[in-house]
């Protein structure tokens, strides 16, 4: 279980000089040019809009994932925020992040569910980085283990909802680049991921889930560079992983189109 969010607060000091406060700049919203607020499908969630509205048991959610998951910063960030707008509901969620796994790793995991587990109300699934990375990946092999998994997610948690991150913007650094703001041209993000991400989108559509769309919430292309600068990066140097104001902002993102979706369709 998940608890709270810590928040940390600096002050710049100039010798004796009295602190001095920098101007507070906005952090980036970005529009999702693919799914309408961020999220595709979002009455495949249903389920649990419905168990916000309850009183009389937590909310039980559970993530599968790879390091963006693994490192917490985003699910801290999400919960916090559920917590807030929900505040007379109470929480229970379960995270599955190993850095480096691919959908592979939730196909060997068994059982799904830790023993003693009750079905959840939301299932998160949030693949797809590391096999963007794959240069040998195939595409309908992909697609046929993503078919799979989501069938056995509802067989192992018949009446859950399922929602798929597409995964995020992200980039390697081999030359070939494109970026405005990246002179050297360094930087450029690799085929497959897009490959994946449409995979993930229209088998989402087909199969009735949930699925958000992180990398336009992020900005889009070249976002995962453009991330990096400035004197408070959201990511970090190797255009992948986010700092810890990255992920609190990623976070956030994620709860607002969350709570967006819940609001559109009449929660209170």
């Amino acid at each position: 279980m998940i608890r709270g969010l810590v928040l940390a607060v600096g002050l710049a000091l100039a010798g004796t000089a009295a602190a001095q406060e920098r101007p507070w700049t906005p952090l980036p919203d970005p529009v999702s040019a693919t799914c309408p607020g961020g999220l595709c499908q979002p009455q495949a969630l249903d389920v649990f809009f419905r168990s916000l509205d309850r009183r009389d048991r937590p909310v039980r959610i559970v993530q599968f994932g790879d390091s963006h998951t693994a490192g917490g910063d985003i699910t801290r960030s999400l919960l916090w925020r559920l917590e807030a707008r929900f505040g007379g509901t109470a929480f229970q969620m379960t995270t599955h992040g190993v850095v480096g796994a691919t959908l592979n790793g939730l196909a060997e995991r068994a059982p799904l569910l830790d023993a003693g587990e009750e079905t959840p109300d939301l299932i998160i699934v949030a693949y797809g980085t590391n096999e963007g990375f794959d240069e040998l990946l195939s595409p309908a092999a992909y697609e046929a283990r993503l078919r799979g998994q989501i069938e056995r997610l509802r067989s192992a948690a018949p009446g859950a909802d399922i929602l798929l991150l597409g995964p995020p913007e992200a980039m390697r650094g081999d030359g070939g680049g494109h970026c405005a703001d990246d002179p050297e041209r360094r930087w450029k993000a690799p085929a497959l991921l897009g490959v994946v991400r449409d995979v993930q989108q229209r088998v989402a559509a087909e199969l009735g889930v949930a699925f958000w769309d992180w990398k336009g919430r992020m900005g889009g292309d070249c976002s995962a560079h453009a991330l990096t600068l400035g004197e408070a990066p959201l990511m970090r140097g190797d255009h992948i992983h986010f700092t810890f104001a990255g992920g609190d902002w990623i976070g956030s993102l994620l709860a607002a189109d969350i709570i967006g979706a819940y609001g559109r369709r009449g929660g209170r």
